[in-house]
């Protein structure tokens, strides 16, 4: 039986959520300042820095990153510490595993400011 787990229902929503904004392209303000502890991943972060995208591609992206971040999760989950249940013993791992969260929750923030930005007052029509 297949399940949704709380990592992919929180990128899920957001993905969603990008896609009925509907906005032009902005680069990505909450990355801005953001460090991560994974090399390969802080990467991701400049490059993500330099570039704007439309409120449907950070919605891909942020699905994206949250597929990576489950996945990373559950094939490692063999490695858990049974004294902190939210780490694994791989290091190097754990930091790409801690990059991935930090990275999709600041693109969930980033939708998040978006969808407050363009709501409309209580009353206004479309």
């Amino acid at each position: 039986m297949k399940h949704f787990t709380e990592i992919e229902n929180f990128t899920f929503l957001a993905y969603v959520l990008a896609h009925e904004l509907g906005g032009g392209t902005k680069p990505i303000r909450t990355m801005a300042d953001l460090q991560v502890p994974d090399a390969e991943f802080q990467n991701f972060v400049n490059q993500a820095n330099a570039s704007s995208l439309t409120d449907e591609e950070l919605g891909d992206t942020t699905l994206d990153i949250g597929i990576n971040w489950e996945h990373f999760v559950a094939s490692n989950d063999n490695l858990l510490l049974p004294e902190h249940p939210l780490k694994i013993s791989d290091v190097l791992m754990q930091e790409k595993i801690d990059s991935l969260d930090l990275i999709a929750e600041a693109l969930v923030r980033e939708i998040n400011h978006r969808s407050t930005e363009t709501k409309k007052p209580h009353g206004a029509k479309s």
